[in-house]
């Protein structure tokens, strides 16, 4: 996906001691999940690719039908870029 830097939010993990519990426990569960991506980003970009590469292959495959479509969010994506490049809305 053709997303740009400056749509990356950071997320500030850290617990204070006047979050409630439904947040600290958010934010456990966000390290939890960045930690089980971290270890397996090889896996997690491998399998992407593949499934990217078959659907716009229109390639038959189970699954394909909950897939989403890649070509129409690259050309949204491109779209919204160029408007957050140009300052407008």
């Amino acid at each position: 996906m053709p997303i740009e830097e400056e749509q990356l939010q950071l997320v500030d993990t850290t617990i204070f001691k006047r979050d409630r519990e439904n947040i600290k426990y958010y934010k456990r569960l966000c390290v939890q999940e960045l930690e089980w991506c971290r270890k397996n980003s090889e896996v997690i970009c491998n399998k992407a690719n593949v499934l990217y590469k078959k659907y716009i292959s229109k390639e038959p495959f189970t699954g394909r039908n909950r897939c989403l479509n890649f070509p129409k969010l690259e050309l949204e994506c491109k779209k919204y870029n160029s408007k957050i490049k140009r300052g407008t809305d």
